[in-house]
């Protein structure tokens, strides 16, 4: 009789998917105080949900097939408590609406249901279409999380939406590599030539060098965090690699 693992309390977070939107949060909050915006409790709690329930509604729908040989032990818990996760999202996705048609401000929302278009379409295009997910995934799930953080910020700026530009492009870049490099360690995959990790210093070391911004500072220091675990961090299990992945985005902490 095959017994279970129970997963260890540090893996906790990841495998309830709320690790992204406790990361979305903080840098929400961040660009408001690198970027003065006006940011409501409302609009942190809609941002929060949306993000959970995204990931959510991913990790059901990628198990709709027969577990792989490779699939990852967030696939597995998802599989194993299926229904109680069918129920978490519906409990989130029921909240975020009642959240975001009641209170959320108007400007915000018309924004929030272009930004809901994009969500949909990216959530329908893998399970249900022939996109290549090794392809297109990635970058388009980094996309939608910037914009879900700078949502509150655009819509704010109005006709200076430029400002945000390269402060969007530069965190954007930093969610691409986490994710992929969090999908190969979940998977136990064999890393890149370590080398190639250490390019993500170099760009990070100019933002810093020409803006001199807190928000650039903590970029490169979530890429040089990033590089190393990539360069050391072979002896470390995948899964807990992954962990600490998503921690050294949390590096906004550090200029409160």
């Amino acid at each position: 009789m095959e017994t279970r693992v129970r997963p260890p309390a540090w893996l906790w977070f990841n495998l309830l998917s709320l690790d992204a939107p406790i990361i979305a949060l903080v840098w929400q909050d961040f660009l408001t105080r690198c970027y003065p915006t006006t940011l409501l409790p409302t609009g942190r709690a809609v941002l929060g949900l949306t993000v959970w329930g995204i990931y959510l509604a991913d990790r059901l729908l990628d198990i709709r097939h027969p577990a792989s040989a490779s699939e990852t032990i967030r696939h597995q818990f998802y599989r194993e408590h299926r229904t109680f996760a069918q129920s978490l999202f519906a409990i989130v996705v029921c909240v975020d609406v009642a959240l975001t048609i009641l209170w959320l401000r108007p400007a915000v929302l018309d924004n929030g249901l272009i930004l809901s278009g994009g969500v949909v379409l990216y959530l329908c295009a893998f399970p249900f279409t022939g996109w290549s997910a090794n392809a297109w995934k990635k970058p388009l799930a980094a996309l939608i999380f910037t914009a879900g953080i700078f949502l509150i910020a655009w819509t704010s700026a109005g006709r200076q939406i430029g400002a945000f530009a390269l402060p969007a492009a530069a965190f954007c870049a930093l969610c691409l590599v986490n994710l992929v490099a969090i999908e190969r360690w979940s998977r136990e995959a064999e890393n890149m030539n370590s080398r190639r990790w250490l390019w993500l210093l170099f760009p990070a070391i100019a933002l810093v060098l020409a803006q001199r911004s807190p928000w650039f500072i903590a970029i490169a220091a979530s890429a040089a965090g990033l590089s190393a675990l990539a360069l050391w961090g072979r002896r470390i299990s995948g899964d807990a690699r992954c962990v600490l992945a998503d921690a050294l985005l949390l590096t906004p902490l550090l200029f409160r």
